[in-house]
């Protein structure tokens, strides 16, 4: 396995550098559709849990005892990062060993299994019936959604770690070779790409023509999502790396970093908003969301906070969950899902009332 990735996962944020590389645990957040809360349960294991039974009832679990990969033999995930994504009834997601699932909502029986030649990072995205996937072999895959064939697919110059981004007949791709590729959905063929000065591995983010994604350089850039020219004068630079989804509301660009800071920026300049970036004292790799009209963050350490909009000051918080998470929150309304490391489920609403979900078959 890729000792860079490897690396990566393990110090910067499993905290423990020897166990990490031995043993990569995921980060998968909660998906919900039809009433099921599709996610992670422990290391290498998903669950669809009934959100309607107040026992929080678990419909199914991946892998099952009697699911196998094509050549029999067993399914054993080391590890998912891959939030699972769920289109027209099917669940698909990616594991650590490189495998695109493609699973019957309902029954979380298998409909098709596809490998790749390296770990999966980030999620799937389904557009127009194909499912885009990248792999730290440097490429991103493009399937039948409905098969699992493979349509196309495009090489970049390192590894994929970010979850790629499909609107409008364009694919957006981060990878760690430091460049954005923009590809014709139905070929793979590029249309540009723009080169930063570091790896790219958080999900680019389209808010009308501009493209916003951050980069291991420590710093955000507005692309023209037509050209891949830079928008802003410069892009805004914080004090580490950013691996987190920004969140575009109206005018402003909300992002968590790696400095443990989370920054509100003007979309069109990049100039920032708030008079301080509010400090959460550890790294940020969850995506901020919006519960109605408050911002909640979730460092890495599992405290949560609730934000003013406007001056970035804490409404509430910090909520220890005393859990490590680094996961992107689901936000449903003025509540979220959040998934901690070691499969611990939570709710949090927008007044900051947190509460472990509790699991029964």
């Amino acid at each position: 396995m890729p000792f860079l990735l490897l690396l990566v996962l393990a110090t910067l944020f499993l905290a423990t550098a020897c166990v990490g590389i031995a043993r990569p645990e995921g980060w998968a957040g909660p998906t919900l559709a039809d009433g099921q809360l599709v996610a992670s349960i422990g290391r290498g294991e998903l669950a669809a849990v009934d959100t309607q039974d107040a026992s929080g009832r678990v419909i199914w679990r991946f892998p099952s005892k009697d699911q196998k990969h094509p050549d029999g033999s067993k399914i054993e995930p080391e590890a998912i990062y891959s939030t699972p994504v769920v289109a027209d009834g099917t669940v698909y997601f990616g594991d650590y060993d490189g495998w695109v699932y493609a699973l019957d909502l309902d029954s979380g029986d298998i409909r098709w299994q596809v490998e790749t030649g390296g770990p999966i990072i980030g999620s799937a995205v389904v557009e127009d019936s194909v499912v885009y996937v990248g792999s730290d072999d440097g490429k991103l895959y493009a399937f039948d959604a409905e098969t699992g064939e493979l349509q196309w697919q495009f090489k970049s110059g390192d590894g994929v770690w970010a979850t790629p981004l499909a609107a409008d007949g364009v694919v957006y791709l981060a990878s760690m070779d430091k460049k954005v590729y923009a590809l014709d959905a139905a070929s793979g063929e590029e249309k540009w790409h723009f080169k930063a000065n570091g790896g790219l591995a958080s999900t680019p983010v389209l808010t009308d023509a501009t493209l916003l994604v951050g980069g291991m350089d420590s710093r955000i850039r507005a692309l023209d999502a037509t050209s891949g020219e830079e928008r802003w004068d410069k892009p805004f630079k914080a004090d580490d790396w950013f691996w987190t989804r920004p969140l575009v509301l109206e005018d402003t660009v909300y992002a968590g970093c790696l400095d443990g800071k989370v920054y509100a920026l003007d979309v069109n300049d990049g100039t920032p908003k708030w008079e301080q970036p509010f400090d959460t004292g550890e790294p940020v790799r969850a995506a901020p969301v919006l519960l109605d009209d408050v911002l909640l963050v979730a460092n890495r350490k599992g405290k949560l906070y609730g934000l003013n909009l406007e001056d970035g000051q804490a409404i509430w918080g910090p909520i220890d969950l005393a859990k490590t998470v680094l996961s992107d929150p689901l936000a449903q309304g003025a509540m979220a899902y959040i998934s901690a490391q070691g499969g611990a489920l939570f709710t949090v609403n927008k007044d900051g009332r947190a509460a472990l979900l509790t699991l029964t078959e």
